[in-house]
């Protein structure tokens, strides 16, 4: 499930997957690094097909924000 990126502080750690969707394009990154309130992204996959080369971005909270970017969140699995 994706949920829109609100706080970077309690959302985002190493190792999360975010999205950008603008009009032609969705682009998954997954956090590889955090320094700070910079968080650099490493594209996995555009439009749904793994990315070819490594492409790297270093993005603030408040870009991430600005921009609409989604972390994806794992849903919580209850035990009957």
């Amino acid at each position: 499930m994706w949920k829109i990126i609100d706080d970077c502080g309690k959302q985002l750690t190493v190792n999360s997957r975010v999205r950008a969707i603008d009009d032609q394009h969705t682009k998954i990154y997954e956090v590889i690094e955090i320094e700070f309130d910079q968080y650099k992204l490493q594209l996995i996959s555009r439009d749904g097909m793994p990315a070819v080369d490594a492409l790297h971005q270093i993005l603030t909270c408040d870009q991430l924000v600005k921009y609409n970017f989604e972390v994806e969140e794992n849903e919580a699995t209850v035990i009957d």
